[in-house]
């Protein structure tokens, strides 16, 4: 099973000049966002409700996603990690990076994140934050329903 057509960044038009690309980039990432999310959702969940028989597994393996969840939030500080800074974050918090089906979830997620980061003004903090928002919230929504989360 691939999940790379979760990963795929819609494509916009985009004039010579910098700062119209850099405008361009941001706009067509804010138009996005509720795509971005979606994908990270069904991204998630595609690895815990097909690639996932055992119940425990699925249980710890939800945890771990939701671990990394709140991960991408705390990356969303203004910053601009790299790809794979991105990837490393997501695999640093899963717990069992050895698990196949964590791998194919970090590496979807990963690649999600890969095909807007070329979009991002490196000015544009928001645009960012509002990414990286986007991919941790479509990650807890697929979890939700695993995790025991006490609500604040």
């Amino acid at each position: 099973m691939t999940l790379t057509a979760c990963a795929s960044a819609p494509t916009g038009t985009t004039t010579s000049t910098p700062s119209a690309t850099a405008a361009t980039g941001s706009a067509a990432i804010e138009a996005a966002l509720p795509l971005v999310r979606t994908g990270a959702a069904v991204a998630t969940g595609t690895v815990l409700d097909f690639a996932v028989k055992q119940s425990s597994t699925r249980t710890r393996l939800a945890n771990e996603m939701y671990s990394a969840a709140s991960a991408v939030y705390s990356l969303s500080g203004g910053t601009f990690p790299a790809p794979a800074q991105f990837s490393a974050t997501i695999l640093a918090f899963g717990g069992t990076q050895t698990d196949a089906n964590y791998a194919q979830f970090a590496t979807a997620i990963g690649a999600l994140y890969a095909a807007y980061y070329p979009k991002l003004d490196s000015g544009d903090a928001k645009t960012a934050t509002d990414l990286l928002n986007a991919i941790a919230g479509g990650i807890e929504d697929a979890t939700a329903a695993y995790v025991n989360v006490a609500k604040s």
